[in-house]
């Protein structure tokens, strides 16, 4: 069991380091693979092995990550999933169809005659994602995988490696992580026992208590504010028949209804810390973007200029109160920044949004972003055009099938490619 990166990243990196045959003699090409719930930190503890030196010296052909996510279903797209990781990976640029093992098979066979690569697949959430990056390349190719679905592992030669709630002293520590004063010592336990250890949760609940004591509020007192509003909204709070939990149970993660419930009252004391007004609804609205993807700051701004009026220094201000509150990853590393959101989080937002609410966000975005755009001789919106990297591979998620109509067939960023951007 792995609850934080201390032990966990080691006995992952020396899984990659030393497992190099199967006992039968065979070479390797899956190592292990990290398995538990949504939010306990298996994309982070992957990320992080990653970038140890002594993982990256161990493959001179490169370290790349790659993420699936739960939207990549189906053959087609599983197919085009497959042809961008070859051609980030090898800058092989040839097509292969719609079949994922056909498109596997070059992949095997360019990483083959590579020097020794590691492949970080992330977030898998069925085998058939899986299988097409593993044809091949076994003695050349280490490829261990993130998914919260522990029976991918079993067809497999991989060292089962489960990453599941933290233990006391590890949410102890990320909870009061870095706060002015440790609130009192009966309050964190209160707080470690509601948010049932999970990382996503104390890293909100720990974000709250920071920005509250910048304000020169006494920590104790902002826990305890905390503390009493998951009880009141949380999975402790009455069932509809009256029926409270004992505030003092920790939460049982096992529960999908007391998890989704904890993840609601958690989320809703965090943004009523943002400004300014209707910030709430802008966060929501976030959820339309696609899963486990990078959304450009001035995509963001495009959206909330047309749902809200707000200009894009107020939305990268917005933006920077989200990440401040571990609402949501912002890299601003990227030219222009980039925001990202945990697959929890966005199911959270999508949620409160309903479908109603997704398809007025949709038709905003897409609305503001053609207004910026040429037209077609046939009137059709030219959305080759558009500067954001992320949209030419998401229209029709966004809702814009028939626009697809418009696009330039020779356009190598055009709605008709068989790839998503990764840029």
């Amino acid at each position: 069991m792995v609850g934080g990166p201390g032990r966990g990243w080691r006995r992952i990196a020396a899984v990659l380091r030393g497992t190099r045959w199967r006992r039968a003699g065979g070479p390797v090409a899956i190592t292990a693979g990290l398995h538990g719930a949504g939010g306990f930190g298996k994309t982070t503890l992957a990320r992080y092995v990653a970038a140890q030196r002594s993982v990256q010296r161990r493959f001179p052909g490169g370290v790349h990550l790659i993420t699936i996510g739960r939207d990549v279903r189906g053959r087609a797209d599983i197919a085009a999933k497959v042809t961008e990781v070859t051609r980030r990976v090898t800058g092989d640029t040839a097509e292969t169809g719609s079949d994922p093992e056909d498109a596997g098979a070059p992949l095997g066979s360019l990483l083959a005659a590579r020097p020794r690569t590691l492949l970080v697949i992330d977030d898998v959430s069925e085998k058939e994602q899986l299988d097409p990056f593993l044809r091949g390349a076994e003695r050349t190719c280490v490829r261990p995988f993130t998914t919260r679905n522990g029976d991918i592992l079993r067809p497999y030669a991989a060292t089962p490696i489960k990453v599941d709630r933290m233990t006391e002293q590890q949410a102890r520590k990320l909870l009061t992580h870095r706060l002015p004063a440790v609130p009192q010592p009966q309050v964190v336990e209160s707080l470690v026992k509601a948010t049932g250890r999970w990382a996503l949760l104390l890293g909100i609940v720990n974000r709250f208590i920071a920005e509250q004591a910048a304000t020169g509020a006494d920590p104790t007192a902002a826990a305890l504010a905390l503390l009493r509003r998951l009880r009141e909204h949380g999975p402790t709070a009455p069932d509809p028949y009256g029926i409270a939990q004992d505030p003092h149970d920790t939460l049982d993660l096992n529960e999908p209804e007391r998890r989704n419930t904890a993840v609601r009252a958690s989320v809703r004391a965090a943004v009523t810390l943002l400004q300014p007004e209707h910030a709430e609804q802008r966060f929501a609205e976030l959820g339309i973007f696609a899963e486990d993807e990078v959304v450009p700051i001035a995509l963001v701004a495009a959206l909330w200029q047309a749902t809200g009026g707000l200009d894009e220094t107020s939305t990268r201000s917005l933006c920077k109160q989200m990440a401040d509150l571990s609402l949501l990853g912002l890299d601003h590393t990227v030219p222009g920044g980039t925001v990202t959101l945990h697959d929890v989080i966005r199911d959270y937002l999508r949620a409160e949004l309903g479908e109603t609410g997704l398809r007025a966000a949709n038709a905003a975005l897409l609305d503001a972003v053609a207004a910026t755009l040429p037209r077609t001789e046939t009137a059709d919106t030219a959305w080759w055009h558009t500067p954001y990297g992320y949209l030419p591979g998401h229209l029709i998620e966004h809702g814009g099938t028939g626009l697809l109509l418009g696009a330039d067939p020779a356009a190598p960023a055009g709605p008709t490619a068989a790839w998503r951007d990764l840029d």
